[in-house]
């Protein structure tokens, strides 16, 4: 388990505020009956992530972040502008990852990736971490490509250095650093 994984995230979450406001400013949706849904279901995440501590159960938190996610990808945005809702998309689904590897670990979620019954429970925790980190992984390399994640920089920095990469390959979409 991660040893700050609740910190992590509550990081995590609180650096993609700034960009989510950024791209609904840009687009004007900010005032709109989507972009307060997205606000609204993005605060509502935050706020079940809050009360979540790692090692604990985590069905309403990831509830909540994958109702983010709905209505998130229910916005109108235009392809211009599709590498910023990508990236938002990407933090959530790091952080889904960071909590559910940081989570109670159940019999059926480590069944699903644990077929040696000889395995100890920490074997099968590790197992579990392990295949909850490459799926990860995968989805955020999907989201954005090219992205390599690192273990000398937190999710904080690395989402905040990748936003303001695709902020200046693209400064004329009004889309505002973080």
């Amino acid at each position: 388990m991660c040893k700050k994984a609740a910190e992590t995230v509550g990081a995590l979450m609180t650096g993609l505020e700034p960009e989510l406001q950024s791209l609904l400013t840009a687009l004007n949706l900010a005032n709109t009956t989507e972009g307060i849904a997205a606000l609204t279901a993005y605060k509502t995440a935050a706020a079940a992530l809050t009360n979540w501590t790692s090692g604990t159960v985590a069905q309403d938190v990831i509830e909540a972040l994958d109702a983010f996610e709905t209505v998130f990808d229910a916005l109108p945005i235009p392809t211009a502008y599709v590498v910023y809702g990508n990236l938002i998309l990407a933090g959530i689904t790091t952080i889904i990852g960071i909590v559910t590897a940081n989570s109670a670990v159940t019999t059926t979620s480590t069944a699903a990736v644990a077929e040696d019954e000889a395995a100890t429970p920490e074997e099968t925790t590790a197992m579990f971490q392990a295949h909850v980190a490459s799926k990860t992984t995968a989805k955020v390399q999907t989201l954005v490509p090219g992205f390599e994640r690192s273990l000398f920089h937190s999710p904080v920095s690395q989402q905040k250095n990748q936003w303001n990469k695709a902020v200046d390959a693209n400064p004329t979409l009004g889309i505002s650093k973080v």
